[in-house]
């Protein structure tokens, strides 16, 4: 559970939930223990929930909860393990120490867990978790803000967030940790249509491969590693790396939803419902991941479960829920109860380029063209980088116009930008499946991609 923070400055809230991320990440390289990802257990954070409703909602057998207070040099951490059936406490302890030894209070932690859980620590183990991420506490802080702020996900925030963890290795240049989370922000700004495509890639690739040389078994590395070659076309490069991030970390949710990707773009449907279904266990309440699950039942013929998914889901993943729904009810010609859930998903995210292309795309099968074209202007205007090409491409498409659908979904691949599962698999795209520039695109996707020669 998210660490409350007891420090004298409210400013130090992110130092509580940065070690709330960095337990969480050592629990998480036990190989007997399956470990609640930081972005469901964050969802808590200053919520008044029972335990056994907790556990319930995350289908967890014990929770961790404590608190932090940081007072100049001075840290008191406490802890303790519950079991989530009857409450009881299995484990608990306190710790007052120096702020420079809060890695060896981690490390501690992490160990009585896994004892008191009935887990075997093999020595390998016992060194990851013994292992300090650097010596330097202030280039140590500036990281756990860097990841907070890295977490909003806007662009002025991650702008931010690179700063800090620039400056984090200039403090520290053998920093691991913090050459990745440079590395995510330049990827992000990227995909946010906010740097060019080449050269934040070109800059992310240099601090992953620094942070591998320093570390090559380091898990998150090797998980934007992957995301990263996806976003590159490389499909085989981006399995390697994200096969080998859960070998290093079994708990870390993203490889799965990477390995879901890929099993899309090599026509195994099986495989993308497993893999997805997998991610989410790990990470139940992240809202792209509720919305992806639903995706993978609805794309794989499994369409009641996907409307039941996001109908159970609609309290804790709005937004996302409703988009979902959207899609199903778009997909089944249920224009009616599509708006429904559009002029929801409208109101909590009007700006957003996914809302507002379903809604051309709804306005299209409703007959009203100019309705159509005006969501097309919008998202041109949105100014969102290259991805906005398929969302262009969808509108068109619903509204008859298959050539300005796969000239855009075209300028799509080019870009490396090309949103393959919606392409390949939507309902929505049936007319252009039936069409021979159909079998054209996929055949350049697949060779863009590695998969074909």
């Amino acid at each position: 559970m998210p660490l409350q923070n007891l420090s004298p400055d409210p400013n130090d809230e992110y130092f509580a939930d940065g070690l709330t991320e960095e337990l969480i990440d050592r629990l998480s390289q036990v190989q007997g223990l399956e470990v609640i990802a930081r972005t469901s257990v964050m969802s808590y954070k200053k919520k008044e929930k029972k335990i056994a409703e907790i556990a319930r909602e995350l289908s967890v057998g014990s929770l961790v909860e404590g608190s932090v207070r940081k007072a100049g040099s001075r840290i008191r951490v406490t802890a303790q393990l519950i079991n989530a059936a009857t409450e009881a406490h299995l484990w608990s302890s306190h710790y007052d120490k120096n702020l420079d030894d809060i890695f060896a209070v981690q490390s501690e932690i992490a160990e009585k867990v896994a004892g008191e859980l009935q887990t075997k620590l093999l020595d390998s183990e016992k060194r990851t978790l013994e292992k300090k991420p650097t010596e330097n506490i202030e280039a140590y802080s500036n990281f756990l803000r860097g990841r907070e702020l890295l977490k909003e996900g806007t662009e002025a925030s991650v702008k931010q967030a690179v700063g800090l963890f620039d400056k984090a290795v200039e403090l520290d240049p053998r920093f691991a940790k913090a050459y990745v989370g440079a590395a995510e922000c330049h990827a992000i700004l990227s995909n946010l249509g906010k740097e060019p495509f080449d050269e934040s890639h070109s800059t992310a690739r240099q601090l992953l491969e620094r942070a591998l040389n320093l570390d090559p078994n380091l898990p998150e590395a090797h998980a934007v590693f992957s995301a990263m070659l996806f976003d590159e076309d490389d499909a085989s490069g981006s399995e390697a790396e994200a096969r080998k991030a859960m070998e290093l970390n079994p708990s870390l949710p993203e490889p799965y939803w990477l390995l879901f990707e890929l099993a899309g773009l090599k026509g195994d449907p099986r495989e993308m419902v497993r893999q997805m279904e997998t991610a989410y266990r790990l990470d139940p309440i992240r809202p792209h991941y509720i919305w992806l699950v639903g995706l993978a039942y609805l794309y794989t013929g499994r369409e009641q479960e996907a409307l039941e998914h996001w109908k159970k889901n609609e309290q804790l993943a709005p937004a996302w829920a409703y988009r979902g729904l959207t899609e199903y009810y778009l997909s089944k010609g249920d224009l009616e109860s599509a708006k429904e859930f559009h002029v929801k998903a409208e109101k909590l995210e009007p700006t957003n380029p996914r809302v507002i292309f379903m809604g051309g795309v709804l306005a299209a099968m409703e007959g009203d063209r100019e309705k159509a074209l005006l969501a097309i202007k919008k998202v041109e205007d949105a100014n969102v980088g290259p991805v906005g090409f398929n969302y262009v491409g969808f509108v068109y498409h619903a509204l008859g116009d298959l050539d300005s659908f796969f000239a855009y979904v075209n300028k799509a691949l080019e870009t490396h930008a090309i949103i393959s599962m919606f392409v390949m698999y939507s309902p929505l795209l049936t007319k252009a499946r039936a069409d021979p520039l159909y079998t054209e695109l996929l055949e350049k996707l697949r060779k863009q991609t590695g998969l074909t020669k």
